[in-house]
């Protein structure tokens, strides 16, 4: 910040102090995150980015059908349902899996 005074003539003239803490502002992190998730919000982001490709949804839904169909009296399903649900546990959980390597492969680059 600087102070304005007036000169003998009646210009204008202006003080600049450098180096003093109460006119300088701290300055801003100029650090760069360039990983995608934090340790917090990895798991919800991640299955939501899972889950956006529709193989995945569909294979879910079908499982879900078979899981009330096996376990529940409303209709007969004569396949068990973790024949669709395990694989599908599988291919998510190495998806996450590579995910996590890379974000945090990403984190300390």
């Amino acid at each position: 910040m600087g102070l304005r005074k007036k000169d003998n003539e009646g210009e204008e003239s202006r003080t600049v102090d450098f180096g003093r803490q109460e006119c300088n502002p701290p300055f801003a992190d100029n650090s760069v995150k360039t990983s995608k998730y934090s340790w917090i919000s990895f798991f919800p982001l991640a299955i939501r980015e899972q889950f956006r490709r529709n193989g995945n949804i569909y294979f879910a839904c079908v499982g879900i059908l078979m899981f009330v169909g096996y376990y529940s009296p409303w209709f007969y399903s004569s396949v068990n349902p973790w024949t669709t649900l395990g694989p599908l546990a599988v291919v998510v959980s190495v998806s996450l899996a590579q995910e996590g390597y890379t974000d945090a492969r990403r984190h300390v680059s």
